[in-house]
């Protein structure tokens, strides 16, 4: 029979999850260009459609007007990838990640009442990390296949913000699972010794 304190840190494990939806408001990439930071979205800026156009920052601004009025063609390839270029398409999808999370912190809130709750948290846990990653992954190659290579996206403070949680909450969830597991093989060690 697990004690007070372990049903306590059971009743906890959800937090990290949910605290890693407020990570999602903080900025998840960093665009560089020449080493100066041109635009910082967050995961749900980017689910709703990024628009280039007012969001980025000098000297990509104004890198991005002289192109519009300068060099049309070069918009047009711009489109090819992007078809309302410089709004971004949006990725409604993105909301899937934060389905994840929320489906985690739901198992990991029922999980004292049974153990496949725990795996559950554990794996949509590490879907939504996983999940977080391919999505900047994505970015770095739309703007490597529109040909601007002087752009760096680098990770944000919220995806570090984010994983740092999940990873949180993971850790949680495994000593939850193992928890039961040890105190089963304490007692029946014991057992063994009193005979």
């Amino acid at each position: 029979m697990p004690d007070k304190r372990f049903r306590f840190f059971q009743k906890l494990v959800g937090l990290p999850y949910l605290l890693a939806l407020l990570g999602l408001l903080m900025p998840m990439a960093n665009v560089s260009c020449t080493d100066q930071v041109i635009a910082e979205p967050s995961m749900y800026e980017i689910a709703l459609g990024y628009d280039l156009g007012t969001e980025l920052k000098e000297p990509g601004a104004g890198l991005l007007k002289r192109m519009q009025e300068g060099n049309p063609r070069s918009i047009e390839r711009f489109k090819d990838f992007i078809p309302n270029f410089p709004k971004m398409e949006p990725m409604y999808h993105l909301f899937g990640i934060v389905g994840a999370l929320v489906v985690a912190a739901i198992f990991a809130f029922i999980a004292p009442f049974g153990y496949y709750a725990s795996l559950g948290s554990l794996a949509m846990g590490m879907l939504s990390m996983f999940s977080l990653w391919a999505v900047l992954s994505q970015i770095g190659s739309l703007c490597n296949s529109i040909g601007m290579n002087v752009l760096k996206v680098e990770p944000g403070i919220g995806l570090y913000c984010a994983d740092t949680l999940i990873l949180i909450g993971t850790a949680m969830n495994l000593a939850c699972i193992a928890r039961p597991i040890v105190d089963d093989l304490r007692a029946r060690r014991n057992k063994k010794n009193k005979r």
